[in-house]
């Protein structure tokens, strides 16, 4: 009896370990299948993990406002005055339409600029005015903005001058004689002066004589009083070729006899 039981215990367990080995054998195949077939564990995670993906894309991104473009501006007579950009915290532009009575007071005056800056330019007649300006536009914009006064004083007009040739410088002569008068260098200097200055400028020497006496004698001293002038405007630093000598002159019968005795000398 006792040995009938032993071998049926024998005979239960050794059923129990087939089964359980059989078991366990159709696992292990199954789960090999499974991770040929890309079933394993990897796969879950990566599954899941695009589907947490999908659900991030899903998700609406909140919306981010766009920074208001910067305030810029421009004036001026020939454009008027033209803003960009976001001027709702610009005090001033509220008074725009008043920049056009500051720019009628140059016809090239212009303003540039932006909320913190603002840049005159043009020109004026005089330094108190460009200062003045500046002044005022200040006071328009406001003390919380920069003004910077580029504005030039425009350079004065310059007049030439009009230069006139000097009158002839006339010489008088003692009766009978060819020395200088004591005067001849004060008398001579304008012309000296214009001469130097106008290298195509040249003298023209003309001598007058008595009409009384011998007139061949009075000729001849009319020319040697000639000459000494033009020895005195050689002197002086006047070029021989610069010098003219037109024949001697007389004067009429009863005019000034004082005249009758005198150089002139004219420039040309």
């Amino acid at each position: 009896m006792t040995n009938t039981t032993n071998n049926a215990n024998k005979g239960g367990r050794a059923r129990h370990t087939f089964w359980t080995w059989l078991v366990a054998a159709i696992l292990a195949i199954y789960l090999f299948w499974h991770w040929q077939h890309g079933h394993g564990p990897a796969h879950a995670a990566s599954c899941c993990a695009g589907a947490s993906a999908d659900v991030a894309v899903a998700t609406p991104a909140t919306a981010v406002a766009e920074p208001s473009a910067a305030f810029n501006f421009t004036a001026s007579n020939a454009h008027g005055y033209n803003a960009t950009g976001d001027a709702s915290n610009v005090a001033w532009t509220a008074k725009s339409a008043e920049l056009g009575s500051w720019l009628n007071g140059g016809a090239d005056w212009a303003i540039t600029g932006d909320v913190s800056k603002v840049t005159l330019t043009g020109t004026v007649d005089s330094e108190e005015i460009r200062l003045a300006k500046g002044v005022e536009a200040q006071a328009f914009f406001g003390e919380g903005v920069t003004v910077d006064n580029q504005m030039v004083v425009k350079a004065a007009e310059v007049v030439a001058a009009v230069v006139v040739a000097p009158p002839a410088a006339k010489l008088y002569f003692d009766t009978g004689k060819t020395a200088l008068p004591g005067d001849a260098d004060q008398t001579l200097a304008a012309t000296v002066e214009w001469l130097k200055a106008n290298s195509n400028a040249k003298a023209v020497i003309s001598g007058y004589s008595d009409p009384r006496g011998n007139q061949a004698s009075n000729a001849e001293l009319s020319k040697n009083r000639a000459k000494t002038v033009r020895e005195t405007l050689k002197a002086a630093g006047i070029d021989e070729a610069r010098i003219e000598m037109r024949k001697p002159q007389s004067v009429e019968a009863g005019g000034d006899l004082a005249e009758a005795r005198r150089v002139e000398v004219t420039v040309e």
